[in-house]
């Protein structure tokens, strides 16, 4: 053995102790490409040593094994650069792999690239190997020059791209540059014999192992583990013993010849007490470096634990992350962004200091969203990201915002693989200073935080769910009432303000539209409503179409301002949609205070709903504000009595017989027309069977279902000639300005399905909603046969009334397309058997109307 081979023996048992390092430490690419490198470096190192030693089985095994290692090597250095500038795997990448393999490969089998040398015995019974090298050895060196001089293309380039590259790969460019160096040393004379190679490849990798310390690539935690400390006790004893072993030798059998019988067990004392030694020391310098930070961090997270597992407030979560984060670590400001749901932004929920950009996101597009999805690593360095391969993604604005905020890094919360957040970190000086043991920290508090924030997200969203109103998201009514009640108590001192706002028509509403149009509705109001009060008060729906609105600390002036506005968004609410008039939603709106007009809660709600009230009994479409100090009884006293459309319809008769006669003056065929619809109409809803309200229902409805050719011209309502374009469309317009007359009569709104739907046809091609078949109200239905026959069989001053026979055809004609096929032929048969006749003139209408028990 030659002098120097303890340099190839501490090297081998260099590379083994990186090795057993690297193993455990959690894989990427770049920690793969490192392994890769040490196995290459242990197999030319070893077989370079175990064939100089000649070794079993063969020194030509060995020395095939150190040759296909020099080989690997060049490999694994151009992969490790590679995967250190953030490259993605590409064919040349490929190509070098199997050419490196395929000389491996055909040298170990063949030789014809470098055969194994002759192995020359000297007269000192040393031995030395002699080479034969031919043109074929260009081979070899041309497929690893081709590898070097790409991996050097390489780091030329990012070098120039990216400055904070150039930084971190300084260490393994310099272990290149030396361990190349002194493979061209071993032609200097004066090292002959001193193996400078593999000192420098010991070097490299030694350097290697500094930029990935400084990368931050793998934890310092698994030099403690215990397999570690007791490999590399075991290999400094052998190293000790190995080079010792002469001397000790010697010195016993000079100092006690009595025990050389029992060296064998003396040396193997001496092995046990030196490894025991080396563990115990390796463990005290480690402890010395390490255990204390661990230990407070370990305490830290012990905390957090705790502290997080007695709340369920996602605030308290947030504030406990941060103040252990800040404890543990010398960030300065820390921003964690969370996730509200699948498919939404990473928002700023929480800051330690004044959010500087409170709008700030990140979408999941963006490059540090997908990083952390796609990939196991929990922790990242921004500034090292930003000049990645997917860092480049960012855009403009997006890396502007991270330099505004300074964020030097960030750590996932991940539930499972579930990306639910991310928390980003800050200094003043913009320099990282975290170190390998806080990597190591932060990503086991991200995993305790993860799960803290998940379990504290189900809570508030189960809690919002039994608070909040599912269609609206607002308050509903029963924890409306449990905070109303708390912020009366909070107000004795000050003023508190209720507001109740009811949609007016609104089950007309869904009628004609819809209950997803309704539902569809009812959202707009409570985003309407949620954006006016903010921050200022609570918004509940309160019962299906009320919504009611607490504002504490208001006075009268201030809670009407805030009405007014309310009222004229919900009547702007849908002005963007075909048929607006007829969409248009309206509020009544009540107003109470406290202590202004009331002295309870109880007297709130009452005066808040008598003001309501007050509203819809005078048009609806109002705000009325409550000053009564006491509650105040219901003085129609309708509420405990039965509907009555009659009654309801008597109330407004007068009001309804001056419009009528108004539209008499303009034209009278219409005041003549509606009597004759009501007479033919209530005749078929007798003999298909209604009931007594739905006929009378029936009966006013056809008596207003043209009140509003009121404001139609005469000169297109008594044109002799066939209309226009322009003024049928006029004339169309007579349905929506009914509709909007009879919407200013209270408690009359049952009437409008049957007035707005007249003119529907049964096959959708009617107007104004063109609806077709059953989607048609009956009541409606109804008034459309009535109100065609009327048309048919009248005189009118375009045309001569048509005769009853003909009449009769046309409408069997329409079945199906304009009328509904069972009604009208129910109708034919009435007038087959002339239990409906012709009202011919005034008498008779009023003696059939009179019959059927009404009045005009």
């Amino acid at each position: 053995m030659g002098s120097f081979d303890y340099i190839s023996i501490i090297a081998v048992f260099g590379y083994l102790l990186l090795f057993l390092i690297f193993i455990t430490a959690k894989k990427n690419k770049i920690i793969n490409s490192f392994l890769l490198v040490l196995v290459a470096s242990i197999c030319w190192t070893g077989g370079s040593f175990l064939m100089r030693i000649q070794a079993w089985p063969s020194y030509r095994v060995w020395y095939n094994v150190s040759i296909c290692g020099l080989l690997l090597l060049a490999y694994a250095l151009y992969s490790f650069v590679c995967a250190f500038a953030g490259r993605k795997t590409t064919f040349l990448s490929m190509l070098w792999l199997v050419l490196i393999v395929a000389a491996c490969v055909i040298n170990s089998l063949t030789g014809c690239f470098l055969a194994a040398p002759n192995m020359i015995s000297l007269v000192d019974r040393s031995v030395v190997f002699e080479y034969n090298m031919t043109w074929s050895v260009g081979v070899l060196f041309a497929i690893t020059g081709g590898v070097l001089f790409h991996m050097l293309y390489i780091l030329v380039v990012n070098c120039r791209k990216n400055p904070v590259f150039r930084k971190q790969i300084e260490p393994t460019m310099l272990g290149m540059v030396l361990m190349f160096g002194g493979n061209l040393a071993l032609l200097l004379p004066f090292l002959k014999g001193f193996p400078i190679d593999i000192l420098s490849g010991l070097i490299n990798a030694l350097l290697m192992f500094y930029a990935l310390i400084r990368r931050r690539l793998f934890r310092l935690k698994f030099l403690a583990s215990e397999g570690v400390c007791y490999a590399a006790a075991l290999m400094a004893t052998l190293l000790v013993f190995y080079n010792l072993s002469p001397h000790l030798i010697l010195t016993l059998q000079k100092h006690l010849p009595w025990l050389r019988e029992d060296y064998v067990l003396v040396f193997a004392g001496m092995v046990v007490v030196v490894a025991m030694g080396f563990v115990f020391i390796w463990k005290r310098i480690l402890s010395a470096i390490f255990v204390k930070e661990e230990q407070m961090q370990k305490e830290c997270l012990q905390e957090f634990s705790l502290s997080a597992s007695k709340s369920l407030r996602l605030k308290d979560i947030y504030e406990a992350t941060v103040a252990i984060i800040k404890k543990a670590t010398d960030v300065e400001d820390v921003y964690i962004c969370m996730q509200r749901k699948p498919g939404y932004p990473y928002e700023m929920v929480y800051a330690d200091s004044d959010l500087k950009a409170t709008n700030f996101i990140m979408r999941e597009d963006h490059p540090m969203v997908t990083y952390f999805t796609g990939h196991s690593e929990d922790f990242l360095f921004v500034r090292d990201f930003s000049y990645s391969v997917d860092g480049k993604a960012l855009w403009h604005e997006e890396r502007q915002m991270l330099n505004m905020l300074k964020i030097e890094y960030a750590i996932a919360l991940k539930d499972g693989e579930e990306l639910v957040g991310i928390v980003l970190f800050s200094n003043k000086d913009g320099k990282a200073t975290i170190s390998q043991g806080d990597t190591a920290f932060l990503g086991a508090l991200g995993s305790i935080a993860s799960i803290a924030i998940k379990n504290s997200m189900l809570y508030e969203k189960a809690f919002k769910e039994a608070v909040t109103d599912e269609l609206t998201g607002l308050l509903n009514r029963r924890y409306f009432t449990e905070r109303f009640q708390a912020i009366f108590s909070e107000c004795e001192q000050s003023s508190l303000v209720l507001i109740l706002i009811d949609i007016d028509d609104f089950k007309l509403y869904n009628q004609l539209y819809g209950m997803a149009e309704g539902d569809h509705a009812l959202q707009q109001v409570a985003r309407i409503l949620q954006a006016s009060v903010g921050e200022n008060g609570i918004v509940a729906r309160y019962y299906g179409k009320e919504f009611a609105v607490l504002l504490p600390h208001y006075d009268i002036m201030g809670a009407k301002l805030l009405a007014e506005s309310i009222s004229h968004q919900i009547h702007q609410m849908n002005s963007n949609k075909k048929n607006y008039a007829m969409r248009r939603l309206t509020a009544s709106i009540g107003i109470s205070a406290f202590p202004f007009g009331a002295h309870t809660m109880k007297e709130m709600l009452d005066n808040v709903d008598m003001a309501i009230y007050y509203v819809k009994h005078h048009g609806k479409n109002g705000i009325h504000i409550s000053d009564s100090m006491t509650s105040v009884e219901n003085p129609t006293g309708r509420q405990q009595e039965e509907f009555h459309p009659r009654d309801i319809y008597t109330e407004y008769e007068s009001t309804i017989y001056a419009l009528t006669a108004a539209i008499d003056t303009k034209d009278h065929y219409t005041f003549r027309h509606s009597n004759n619809v009501a007479y033919y109409a209530t005749a078929l809803a007798e003999a298909l069977g209604m009931n007594e309200d739905t006929i009378e229902t029936i009966r006013q409805a056809a008596l207003l279902h043209d009140v509003g050719k009121i404001g139609i011209p005469e000169q297109i309502l008594n044109k002799p000639s066939r209309l226009t374009e322009e003024e049928y469309e006029v004339i169309k317009g007579h349905v929506e300005a009914s509709i909007g007359i009879i919407r200013h009569l209270p408690s009359l709104d049952y009437v409008i399905p049957a007035v707005i739907g007249h003119h529907e046809r049964y096959d959708g091609k009617g107007y104004p909603r063109q609806i077709a078949g059953e989607n048609i109200p009956a009541t409606a239905r109804i008034l459309c046969i009535a109100d065609s026959f009327d048309a048919i069989v009248s005189r009118r001053c375009y045309k001569s009334p048509v005769p009853l026979e003909r009449a009769r055809e046309i409408l069997l004609e329409e079945a199906g397309r304009q009328f509904d096929p069972e009604m009208v032929t129910v109708f034919v048969g009435l007038l087959d058997t002339g239990e409906v006749k012709i009202a011919a003139d005034e008498e008779s209408i009023l003696e059939e109307k009179q019959k059927a028990g009404g009045q005009v």
